[in-house]
């Protein structure tokens, strides 16, 4: 190359590099909001509600937890469930001692009373489908895939109805991918739903459950829970998804995620963020032999 377009590029990169500054940006800290992590589901494992307080934007610590409130659901009969809190942030309901948390079709309500406030919100314990089976093949390494067993899920969505739901894949009971914002969101048996009612879950959510950079070995278990969602739970979720995706050059302001906690009077509020859902569960496990 002729040396006097090396010292022109030279130049050039020098003049560039020369006109960049760091800038330090300067933002006013918000007021702190309390922020519930409200998913539910009828399982027998221990239920928890957590409550934090927000942060500022580039805080780089943990965000608080809160621990003053109080945090119950009414269900039929007006029943309490009375979630205990465990001094940090998580307050927790035991189903084996204190009844399950089961009634399908039904409104549970959540309250919260928080520094002199009363927050609520409700959820319908929608049902969800079996899941039948969960064969798995090995299979050679391939274009984008690793060697490795694969496994897939059956399940039919449930027919004669609007369907939302939340798959969760694990191996070794770890979250097959370690991304939470990587969130499997199906409606009815698709991924818009259309003309998917009441069919089985089509292949690439069956196949999704075996991270095809690190599928199964001999000895694993592969295990999937099926989560069935209310539609604003679906709508939170979503969000979560595409706000995760939201950078480059078309990317848009971001902003807090719609919550559907309220106050007392069941208006709308901007004290509260986060979300309170109830779902029912459906599990299937393999060891793959």
């Amino acid at each position: 190359m002729n040396m006097k377009y090396i010292l022109f590029a030279l130049i050039v990169a020098a003049t560039f590099s020369s006109c960049e500054d760091v800038i330090d940006l300067e933002l006013d800290n918000g007021k702190n909001q309390l922020v519930v992590d409200g998913f539910v589901n009828n399982d027998t494992s221990v239920q928890i509600i957590r409550l934090t307080s927000s942060a500022s934007y580039f805080s780089n610590v943990a965000t608080p937890s809160e621990n003053g409130a109080s945090v119950r659901l009414k269900g039929p009969s007006n029943v309490v469930y009375n979630f205990i809190s465990d001094g940090e942030g998580n307050y927790e309901y035991d189903p084996n001692t204190l009844g399950l948390i089961d009634s399908v079709g039904f409104e549970y309500k959540l309250e919260i009373d928080f520094n002199g406030n009363t927050y609520t919100s409700k959820s319908i314990l929608n049902p969800v489908p079996i899941i039948d089976s969960m064969p798995y093949d090995f299979e050679p390494s391939g274009f984008g895939t690793e060697e490795g067993y694969y496994t897939q899920f059956y399940a039919r969505d449930l027919a004669g109805r609007k369907d939302y739901y939340w798959i969760k894949p694990f191996k070794n009971d770890t979250a097959v991918y370690d991304d939470p914002t990587f969130i499997i969101l199906s409606e009815d048996a698709a991924f818009g739903g259309d003309a998917a009612d009441g069919l089985v879950f089509i292949l690439p959510f069956r196949s999704i459950i075996t991270d095809q950079e690190n599928p199964f070995i001999l000895g694993d278990t592969s295990s999937v829970e099926l989560h069935s969602l209310n539609l604003d739970a679906f709508e939170f979720l979503d969000q979560i998804v595409n706000t995760s995706g939201n950078d480059g050059l078309f990317a848009v302001p971001p902003s807090n995620i719609r919550s559907n906690i309220f106050d007392a009077a069941g208006n709308s509020q901007d004290e509260v963020l986060g979300l309170f859902s109830l779902s029912s569960i459906s599990k299937f496990e393999v060891v793959i032999k």
